[in-house]
């Protein structure tokens, strides 16, 4: 059976700075409290570790030196996919190590900060980057699946430009993310 892999990002949000909401400025917040705010970067440097890994085999695989097959298994090796294919579907899974994240800040992180209405705007828009994350996650494990079965150069370019895209949604999501909640994390105890 020939797996096709979806090869094109229509349908995939991007994400604009000019049209991120801002977070209000919080008076009062103690260099303590920003601190605890930054704690959300250390999580995020994970996630961004293993995302170099990925690209790094990409370059290879671009630059003739690498193989369609190590970047298929540079991607099935990231913590967060292993996480995905062991507990199958990759909506709604608990136990998974991005999901889990976006989990925590919208089950406990979020509500501790909507207590502050002023934030709802920030909390909304990164709700809805997580689900664009997410989006793309799934399309590039389709392609990742597609090279398992068919290694085809085809498969693995369109790996690679659907890869570029996550990759910088995720940076400029983190960045994002961090930016915005670094007052509020510490001030409202949220994290």
């Amino acid at each position: 059976m020939t797996v096709e892999p979806i090869l094109t990002l229509e349908g995939i949000p991007f994400l604009d700075d000019a049209t991120r909401p801002r977070a209000p400025a919080i008076p009062g917040v103690t260099p303590m409290q920003r601190a605890r705010g930054r704690r959300l970067g250390l999580y995020h440097r994970h996630h961004l570790a293993e995302l170099a890994a990925v690209r790094a085999a990409l370059d290879r695989f671009r630059s003739g030196t690498g193989t369609v097959e190590a970047v298929s298994e540079g991607v099935a090796s990231l913590s967060m996919v292993a996480n995905f294919r062991a507990f199958g579907n990759l909506c709604g899974q608990q136990c998974q190590m991005l999901q889990m994240h976006h989990d925590i800040e919208e089950g406990s992180v979020f509500p501790a900060i909507r207590q502050d209405a002023s934030m709802s705007p920030v909390l909304d828009r990164l709700g809805a980057e997580h689900r664009t994350v997410h989006a793309l996650l799934e399309r590039i494990l389709q392609i990742a699946r597609a090279i398992a079965v068919d290694p085809r150069r085809d498969y693995a370019l369109a790996l690679g430009r659907i890869y570029e895209t996550f990759e910088q949604i995720v940076i400029s999501h983190f960045g994002y993310d961090e930016r915005e909640l670094e007052e509020a994390i510490g001030f409202y105890n949220a994290l």
